[in-house]
């Protein structure tokens, strides 16, 4: 069996021309340093050192055995000197996954400036609407979004956000129709709802301890947040979107939200990755990073 020390300490004899100075610098006794050695060479059945009472030299063997035993060391520090700066900085190919509108608004602003900010980052950006098979897919950062709690045990999860569904239409919508004056008149008017699966959801709208539940009248489904935004945009209905989707829109004045103290029930952003320890740098910085920026991003 191929023990990888004795290559290393062969090297520092080579180099030393000394057992003494090789056997300190390897932090093993001078007589250690010498077995070793003699089984190194029985090992190869050839003689690589010749030992004399004053003087340590190279056999024509053991010249070249050296120069092999350097590059195998060169390669090693060169190899640890590459984990290592991967858990300084960000560098390498980061695959991450996330629900589609999440991916086409704002994580693809956040992923444009962390590239920016490291030139030796890459990243793959998965847009999905279904569960990912982190393993099987090769996904470092899968982010979901969810209102239980993760049974999967194989996954770390690190809380980004809380988010909130809540109520919006267009002035224009409002200027040809009659303001609705309790939450309970939505269950009346022409609805812009978000599909999931082949049945219409039901509205789920809380206000503290107060709660309301119904079954939304569509003028238009989809299962696509930017159709529904258009929609709502156009003047044709009520829709009850992510904050976060229509942040600019409510503060430029062409969406406003009606009953502001009525939302979903909340619910987590969670990034998701399979390990702790050993984390490569461009993961831990990204998570890091994407908390810091959606704390002072303004949908909540």
């Amino acid at each position: 069996m191929i023990d990888w020390n004795d290559f290393y300490y062969f090297s520092l004899i080579a180099e030393e021309g000394s057992y003494t100075q090789a056997a300190v610098r390897a932090g093993i006794s001078k007589s250690m340093l010498s077995r070793r050695m003699s089984a190194l060479e029985e090992r190869l059945g050839v003689r690589l050192i010749q030992r004399t009472t004053r003087r340590l030299s190279l056999t024509p063997a053991g010249e070249q055995f050296a120069a092999e035993c350097r590059t195998l060391v060169n390669q090693g520090k060169q190899a640890q000197a590459t984990v290592m700066a991967e858990q300084v900085q960000p560098q390498g190919l980061l695959r991450i996954s996330a629900p589609v509108f999440v991916a086409e608004s704002w994580l693809g602003e956040f992923v444009s400036d962390f590239i920016l900010r490291w030139p030796l980052a890459n990243v793959q950006l998965l847009a999905v609407n279904r569960p990912v098979d982190m393993i099987a897919e090769g996904i470092d950062i899968s982010l979901v979004v969810t209102t239980t709690a993760l049974n999967d045990s194989t996954f770390h999860a690190r809380k980004l956000q809380t988010q909130r569904d809540i109520l919006v239409t267009s002035p224009a919508w409002l200027a040809q129709n009659a303001k609705p004056e309790t939450v309970r008149d939505l269950a009346q008017i022409p609805a812009l709802v978000r599909l999931s699966g082949n049945s219409i959801p039901r509205w789920h709208l809380v206000c503290g301890q107060e709660a309301f539940e119904f079954e939304p009248k569509p003028r238009l489904q989809s299962n696509n947040l930017r159709v529904l935004l258009k929609a709502v945009l156009g003047g044709n209905g009520v829709a009850l979107m992510p904050a976060f989707a229509c942040q600019k829109e409510l503060e430029a004045g062409s969406l406003q939200p009606l009953f502001p103290d009525w939302s979903t029930p909340p619910r987590d952003l969670l990034a998701l990755y399979p390990a702790r320890k050993g984390m490569p740098a461009i993961t831990r910085i990204f998570i890091d990073e994407l908390a810091d920026w959606l704390a002072s991003y303004p949908p909540q």
